[in-house]
């Protein structure tokens, strides 16, 4: 009589416990997906850096090699004194 109850009070916690796997599981496979799009997002957002320091440093040595000046290129304008 004891072990019979031992016994259900057993499955009745490992289905429990399995239910609670089942939904963790879950909840992680979505915490995946984010993860990536969240990669994804970095990683263009990194690409999108590179181009534009490789088109401020294009600007920058065109500007230089025509003699502009650092002031003149940002349109910052003379000092009036």
């Amino acid at each position: 009589m004891m072990s019979d109850v031992d016994e259900r009070l057993t499955l009745e916690v490992l289905k429990r416990m399995q239910q609670r796997l089942l939904r963790a599981e879950t909840r992680i496979g979505v915490y995946e997906v984010q993860l990536n799009a969240f990669r994804q997002h970095q990683i263009e957002v990194l690409r999108d850096l590179r181009t534009i320091y490789q088109l401020l440093g294009q600007h920058h040595n065109r500007l230089g090699n025509s003699g502009a000046s650092f002031r003149n290129a940002t349109l910052v304008p003379d000092d009036p004194s």
